[in-house]
């Protein structure tokens, strides 16, 4: 080292961007009081021998405090072994809140209590306290006699279900050959009076192709004005976030923004009653989404589905779209009018048994059908009407009576076996096998954590008796109570939604953030607080129930200010301060403190903003300027 070095490590923090005419005055007299000494060290020779300062400038990692009291220089190592870090003084809103105490519970939504639904003696466990479950994994295996003797019961039912299909196929062919004999004389008489009928039928007809080409235009027009409406909506809301977008920039005026708007809500509301015109039909949604994002090419009727409809359907469903629907009427009155003199031949020939399906096949044919090629459920269902005192259709009522009674009878079974447990695939298989089997699986009903586990291998249940407890910690809720005289400051402010913040000593440096669920209608006589329940996600599982939990509601913003975090003030000897962060260099800054909530706090004066103060490892930095004789190394401890 130069004979002519200075002793002292001094490092002026930048002062113009945070003091004003004062803080000049203070730096011109300390740029004096440097050159004076500097003078006075170029007249002596140096009072501190050469080798104590060579060896701390060889030191790379050495951090010094400085001739201030108040200043600290810090290297990038000795930064990282005290776990420093920084914040930026900013102008923020200092929130209105009040602190409140909970505990964190389970949600009552994501527990599961297992129960077997029928009693059994427990043969095989697969899962046990504090493992992790999903929905669906079995749990533990039984083998119950209740369940046994439910399948033996469901086999002999589907048996009996059986034996009466077979006797009333039986008698249902023997009733059918007296069927066949008293068809045959009555379709003369019904193709006798179908020829003018048939001939208003043409004209109808060509008037419902007319009708229907005209609804097809118009349900065309109707998807024109959609899409265009969609279409143009979008535009307008990518012109609306640009607006916005240059509106917050302050490059768009505020009244462009607002003739935005009201183009975007002017949009909105001619989709709406584009779409409103298909609802007005009974268009779902889904198909609406079809018509938007579908070909052009595609026909509206095949995006309706309506292709797939009937003449008379599509006429009925889609009559308000077109004028020639009144004209339909008209001609349909005259259609009634010839359809008399057939109506009665029709229910002379109905009343004998014959199908519609048979009387259109006759129309096209103009043959008489034998009935041989019919089925015999077919003859039978047309001719009850015909024959309601025979006394083979007295033995088919009676049979189908007892089918009910069986298939009443197995249904019962198989809900049973259901409630039990059971799936329909499990439910076919005994069916088809025949045989029953004994062991019966309980699965879990949620997802979760096993907490509770009541059984062991060879234990006999019953079917309401608890065999394990599912906890899911997702999703927890933590209860609080409000004090009183608290209510005065809440008032409206909190309800359901209000954000909520919690810490809990486990993790001090976590602040978790909920949103309030239910608040108490009632007021605890004994404490005079006011519970509510706030929901919280877990993912990380880190909240568990039980622990104890410091709440602050939200209840309003203020007026922004200039703030810093809550943990970067600390106190000393009735004095507020922060350290200043100067590149390597930390300065003691007294501050002047004001409103607070639980993450900030006001700074009136001593800070402006763009500066970075300490916000943890300033206790370090605190014991490091006590003593100035002290220097502070790699590790973050003074020596």
């Amino acid at each position: 080292m130069s004979r002519f070095s200075f002793p002292f490590n001094l490092k002026l923090p930048v002062l113009e961007s945070r003091r004003g005419s004062l803080f000049i005055r203070e730096r011109c007299s300390l740029k004096l009081a440097i050159f004076g000494i500097l003078i006075v060290g170029w007249m002596l020779p140096p009072l501190i021998p050469t080798s104590i300062w060579a060896e701390s400038e060889n030191n790379e990692n050495a951090a010094h405090t400085h001739g201030q009291a108040n200043t600290v220089t810090l290297t990038d190592k000795a930064k990282a072994n005290i776990g420093l870090r920084t914040a930026e003084v900013d102008v923020r809103a200092i929130e209105t809140i009040v602190h409140v105490h909970g505990n964190v519970m389970a949600h009552p939504e994501y527990q599961a209590v297992v129960t077997p639904r029928i009693s059994g003696i427990v043969k095989r466990i697969h899962f046990g306290v504090g493992e992790f479950v999903e929905k669906g994994d079995l749990l533990l295996e039984m083998e119950s006699l209740d369940l046994q003797m439910a399948q033996i019961e469901m086999i002999e039912a589907v048996a009996q279900k059986k034996s009466l299909d077979a006797k009333l196929t039986r008698l249902t062919e023997v009733f059918a050959k007296q069927i066949r004999r008293e068809l045959q004389t009555r379709q003369i008489d019904y193709l006798q009076s179908l020829s003018e009928l048939q001939e208003l039928q043409t004209a109808i007809e060509k008037r419902k192709v007319l009708a229907i080409t005209k609804i097809i235009s118009a349900l065309e027009q109707m998807r024109f004005r959609l899409v265009q409406a969609d279409v143009e909506l979008r535009l307008i809301e990518t012109t609306l976030k640009r607006t916005e977008v240059l509106t917050e920039k302050r490059i768009s005026a505020q009244k462009e923004l607002i003739a935005q708007e009201a183009a975007y809500r002017k949009g909105q509301n001619e989709l709406a009653d584009a779409k409103r015109q298909f609802q007005i039909l009974a268009v779902s949604e889904q198909t609406l989404e079809k018509i938007l994002h579908g070909s052009r090419k595609t026909e509206i009727l095949s995006l309706l589905d309506a292709d797939e409809l009937d003449t008379k359907a599509l006429l009925e469903k889609y009559a308000t779209l077109s004028g020639e629907g009144t004209a339909l009427v008209d001609a349909e009155a005259t259609y009634k009018i010839a359809a008399i003199k057939v109506a009665a031949n029709k229910q002379r020939a109905l009343a004998a048994g014959l199908t519609e399906m048979l009387l259109e096949n006759l129309t096209k044919t103009k043959s008489i059908v034998s009935f041989i090629d019919f089925s015999t459920d077919e003859l039978i269902e047309n001719y009850l009407a015909f024959v309601e005192s025979s006394e083979a259709l007295e033995g088919v009522l009676q049979l189908e009576d007892a089918l009910r009674s069986a298939n009443i009878t197995l249904n019962k079974v198989q809900q049973k076996l259901q409630v039990s447990g059971l799936t329909l695939a499990d439910i076919d298989k005994i069916v088809q096998t025949g045989q029953p089997f004994p062991i019966f699986h309980v699965t879990a009903p949620a997802s979760g954590q096993i907490i509770e586990q009541h059984v062991t291998l060879g234990t006999t249940v019953e079917k309401n008796n608890m065999l394990f407890s599912i906890l899911d910690t997702d999703r927890v809720w933590v209860e609080g109570e409000v004090h009183e005289d608290a209510l005065v400051r809440l008032q409206d402010k909190w309800q359901i939604g209000s954000q909520v913040r919690m810490r809990v000593a486990a993790y001090p440096e976590t602040t978790f953030t909920g949103r309030i669920s239910h608040i108490s209608s009632i007021m605890n006589p004994e404490e005079r607080t006011v519970h509510f329940w706030a929901e919280f996600s877990n993912p990380t599982r880190k909240l568990r129930p039980g622990m104890f939990a410091e709440q602050v509601i939200v209840l309003e913003k203020g007026a922004e200010v200039l703030s810093v975090p809550l943990n970067a003030v600390v106190e000393d000897k009735g004095s507020w301060f922060v350290f200043v962060e100067f590149g390597e260099t930390y300065t003691k800054q007294e501050v002047v403190v004001g409103a607070r909530d639980d993450q900030y706090v006001e700074i009136k004066e001593g800070l402006f903003p763009e500066e970075y103060i300490v916000v943890q490892g300033q206790y370090q930095l605190l014991r490091a300027t006590a003593d100035v004789s002290e220097v502070m190394g790699d590790h973050g401890h003074p020596h």
